[in-house]
């Protein structure tokens, strides 16, 4: 939902119908990633803007409606600060898009893929990861301000129904 120039503040998931196996979701600390980043990449980040891609689904399919991008420093999406204040906690934490489709503004398309890499291979980082092994009934709530979150794979004959409400938030500073 980083795509949006307001992105949600807070999400919720109910699981209504889990798959046999698999289908968990990771959720990772961005306030403990930004806070343990070497001091040569938060320097490159600090002041630094990202697009949120917006013309691509979680699942790598062009969304309804949008092209495929050939330019990712052109792509549709929300413009946000890659280093982010927390509006209630005033903490810091890294904010980035999906892996593979955001692009760093100030860099080479290259430059920005590599960066992103680096970023994300730090940021998820199995000390930084809570996973929650879904049950039929439960219902997660997290802080999307300082919270990424990631579906893991299950198998496509199952289903695997979660119902979301999300809170409207800020244009993230």
């Amino acid at each position: 939902m980083s795509m949006y120039d307001v992105p949600a503040a807070a999400t919720m998931l109910y699981a209504d119908e889990i798959p046999s196996a698999g289908g968990n979701t990771r959720f990772t600390n961005l306030y403990i990633a930004y806070e343990t980043l070497p001091n040569d990449l938060r320097d490159l980040v600090e002041s630094r803007r990202s697009i949120h891609d917006h013309a691509y689904l979680a699942s790598g399919g062009v969304r309804p409606g949008f092209e495929a991008v050939t330019d990712k420093s052109k792509g549709p999406g929300a413009r946000h600060p890659v280093v982010r204040t927390h509006p209630v906690t005033g903490r810091k934490s890294l904010y980035l898009g999906r892996f593979g489709n955001g692009y760093i503004e100030g860099f080479s398309v290259e430059e920005s893929d590599l960066l992103i890499k680096q970023l994300w291979e730090h940021m998820t980082r199995p000390e930084f990861i809570w996973e929650h092994e879904w049950c039929v009934g439960d219902l997660i709530m997290w802080d999307n301000r300082c919270v990424a979150h990631a579906r893991a794979s299950f198998d496509a004959t199952e289903r695997r129904l979660l119902r979301r409400i999300t809170v409207k938030g800020e244009i993230p500073v």
